[in-house]
C-alpha cells in the first residue's frame, strides 16, 4: 500500500490541498474558497470556521479523486496565510471573527510601536510595524475590545487554528510566528522584552514549534470529519510564502524565488539574520534559514489595467506582442507600478501609478512595455535594497503567470542583471507541507533537494549585456522618482472626494 502526504494551505481567498508521495508526485488535488468580511472601510474579517468547513471539503475531494483509502495518509502538514488574528477561549471556541493581514485598523497602534519601538523591533524581528501584522491588531483589541482579550486562551494564525482542530493543541509553527514583530529572529522564539513593551498580555503569544515536528495526532473527531484514520502525525507546518519557496527548492542561502501573479513576491534566502528597514525578514520553514525580501502589490495586476485600459479585445497575448514593438526603455517612458499603494521596498499605501516621459512619440507599445518593465524594475528595487544590507544573489528562480511571457522573462532578466530559472507552475506552498510532514515523519531526510529533483524547467535567460547599461541608467532614474513624489502622493490622498462627484 503506497503511503502518502496530505498537504494543507489556508490562503488569502481559498483552501488548496494536494496527496503526494514521498518523492513529491502529486496524486490529486483540489481547492475551494470562501468569503471575506469587510464591515467597514478598511477593515478585513473571515470566520475561522470557513478554513475549517473549507479544509474538512477540500480533504475529502482529494482522497476521493486519487482514489485513495483514508489508511494511506501517512503525515498531515499545514501552512496559511500569515497574521491572522485568532482568538480561542479555554473550551477551544472562537471568540470573535479573524481579523486577516488585509485589515488596516490598527495604524494608529501601528504608528505607536513606530514612535516607541522602532529600531528595537527592526534589530530583533527585521521589519517595520505596520497594520498588516498581529500585533498592532491585538492592541487594538485590547483598546477597544478588551472582554475579547480578556476571554481569550491564546491568539493563533490560520495554520495554528487548523492544526488545533486537527491535533487539539494551540501552538504555532517558527515560520508562521517570526512574522509577529514580537518574535527574536536571531533565538527562534519569542521576546518577552517586546512583549512587555507592547502591553500586551504573555497568554496571546502560544508555543512554538520547528516546523517539520510532531505536534500531535489526528483526533478520533477531526478524523471523523475529514474521512481519515484517526492518529495520523500533524507536523507544525508553515507560513505559505515559507511552504512555497521550499515547494520550488529555494533552501541555500543566496537562493531568491519570485512567486507572480497580480501581485508579487520576492525572498532571498539566508543562513543569518539580515534586517533592513524597508524589507521583510522571517524564518524560512527548514532549519536555520531565514528569508529576506518584499512583496510588491501590482504586477500581473498592471498589465491587467492597462488591458482593460485599451479594451477587453487586447488579450495579453497581444499585448505581448504590441511591447515587442517597443525598444528596451519603452521609448523612454519609465512606470511606477504602484496600482494600489505599494508594499516592499517604499511601503507606501498612498503611492499611485505613474507614467513618467510620455511625449507626443510616446506609442501604446511604449506603454505596455513600460509597463512591463515598471514591475521589473520594482523587483531590481528590492534586490538592490537587499543587497545593499548584505544579501548576496546565486540564483533567481520565478514561477507564475507573468513568467509564460518569453518576452517579460527577458525584460526581468535585463533589468534585474540575473540569470533567470522560469519553473513550471507546481501546487506551491501545499506541496511544500507536505515534504515537511514526509519530513517529520523520518520517510525523507532532506525536503528541498527532492523539491529541487521534480521542480520542472521550463526556461532559461540569461540577461542581454547589449541592453544592460540602457537599463542602469533608467533604473537610477526610476529609483529617484518616489522620493521626489512622496510628498505629492500624500497630499493628493488627503482630497477625500477626488475619485467621487463626477460633473
Amino acid at each position: 500500500m503506497t503511503e502518502l502526504l496530505l498537504g494543507i494551505d489556508i490562503g488569502t481567498t481559498n483552501v488548496k490541498a494536494v496527496l503526494t508521495t514521498p518523492e513529491g508526485v502529486i496524486i490529486a488535488q483540489a481547492q475551494t474558497g470562501y468569503p471575506t468580511y469587510r464591515s467597514k472601510p478598511g477593515w478585513a474579517e473571515q470566520d475561522p470556521k470557513d478554513w475549517w468547513s473549507t479544509t474538512v471539503k477540500v480533504t475529502r475531494e482529494v482522497v476521493k479523486h486519487a482514489p485513495a483509502r483514508p489508511e494511506q495518509i501517512a503525515a498531515i502538514g499545514v501552512s496559511g496565510q500569515g497574521c491572522a488574528v485568532t482568538l480561542i477561549d479555554e473550551a477551544g471556541e472562537v471568540i470573535r471573527p479573524a481579523i486577516i493581514w488585509m485589515d488596516m485598523r490598527s495604524e494608529l497602534q501601528s504608528k505607536q510601536l513606530r514612535q516607541c519601538c522602532r529600531e528595537k523591533i527592526l534589530q530583533k524581528n527585521g521589519k517595520q510595524p505596520a497594520p498588516y501584522n498581529a500585533d498592532p491588531v491585538l492592541i487594538w483589541l485590547l483598546e477597544h475590545e478588551p472582554e475579547t482579550i480578556a476571554k481569550a486562551r491564546t491568539s493563533l494564525t490560520s495554520t495554528g487554528y487548523i492544526n488545533f482542530r486537527l491535533t487539539g493543541n494551540p501552538i504555532v509553527n517558527q515560520s508562521d510566528a517570526s512574522i509577529l514583530f514580537a518574535f527574536e529572529l536571531a533565538e527562534g522564539t519569542w521576546s518577552e522584552e517586546l512583549i512587555a513593551d507592547f502591553g500586551l498580555p504573555r497568554k496571546l503569544y502560544p508555543e512554538v514549534v520547528p516546523s517539520s515536528k510532531i505536534i500531535g495526532e489526528l483526533t478520533p473527531e477531526a478524523a471523523a470529519e475529514l474521512g481519515l484514520k484517526s492518529g495520523v502525525p500533524v507536523v507544525a507546518g508553515g507560513e505559505d510564502t515559507s511552504s512555497a519557496g521550499l515547494a520550488i527548492g529555494a533552501a541555500e542561502p543566496g537562493q531568491a524565488f519570485l512567486s507572480l501573479g497580480t501581485a508579487g513576491t520576492i525572498y532571498i534566502v539566508e543562513d543569518r539574520p539580515i534586517v533592513h528597514a524597508q524589507l521583510l525578514a522571517f524564518l524560512h520553514v527548514l532549519p536555520g534559514k531565514i528569508l529576506l525580501g518584499g512583496s510588491m502589490s501590482a504586477v500581473g495586476a498592471g498589465l491587467n489595467w492597462i488591458r482593460k485600459l485599451f479594451g477587453q479585445e487586447f488579450d495579453y497575448i497581444r499585448l505581448s506582442e504590441m511591447a515587442k514593438q517597443s525598444p528596451p526603455g519603452a521609448g523612454g517612458v519609465l512606470f511606477l507600478p504602484y496600482l494600489s499603494g505599494e508594499l516592499q521596498p517604499i511601503n507606501d499605501g498612498n503611492a499611485r501609478g505613474v507614467f513618467f516621459g510620455l511625449s507626443l512619440s510616446t506609442s501604446p507599445s511604449h506603454m505596455v512595455r513600460s509597463v512591463m518593465e515598471g514591475s521589473a524594475f520594482a523587483i531590481a528595487h528590492n534586490i538592490n535594497i537587499a543587497s545593499q544590507a548584505g544579501s548576496m544573489i546565486t540564483e533567481l528562480r520565478a514561477v507564475g503567470g507573468p513568467t509564460k511571457s518569453d518576452l517579460w522573462c527577458r525584460i526581468m532578466a535585463n533589468i534585474t542583471g540575473y540569470p533567470l530559472t522560469v519553473l513550471a507552475d507546481n501546487v506551491g506552498a501545499p506541496l511544500g507541507n507536505a515534504l515537511l510532514a514526509a519530513a517529520g515523519i523520518g520517510m525523507i531526510d532532506d525536503p528541498a533537494a527532492i523539491a529541487r529533483k521534480i521542480a520542472r524547467v521550463t526556461g532559461y535567460y540569461e540577461p542581454n549585456i547589449k541592453f544592460r547599461d540602457r537599463y542602469i541608467e533608467m533604473f537610477a532614474i526610476y529609483r529617484e522618482l518616489y522620493p521626489r513624489l512622496k510628498d505629492q502622493f500624500s497630499a493628493l490622498a488627503r482630497i477625500k472626494d477626488v475619485h467621487e462627484d463626477p460633473e
